[in-house]
């Protein structure tokens, strides 16, 4: 496997990584701030819902990895 292919996978990894955890966050901090709009926004259109905090969680773990990668002090963590 070239070093080109790994870095690509563990870039991937790490974003993946990332989307889980911020998929667990982002509602919990979402929850926690605006109680009634979410409870509204999960009875009126759940799929919309979902769908805009995965968005969410998806940018904001491809920011973080992608910064993360070309920042060679953040390198290391």
């Amino acid at each position: 496997m070239s070093s080109r292919r790994r870095a690509s996978k563990k870039f991937w990894n790490k974003v993946f990584k990332l989307f889980l955890l911020y998929l667990v966050i982002v509602p919990l901090i979402y929850f926690i701030l605006d109680k009634a709009t979410v409870y509204q926004e999960l009875k009126e259109d759940t799929l919309v819902f979902i769908l805009k905090v995965a968005g969410i969680a998806l940018s904001i773990a491809l920011i973080i990895s992608f910064w993360s990668n070309r920042d060679p002090e953040l390198r290391k963590y």
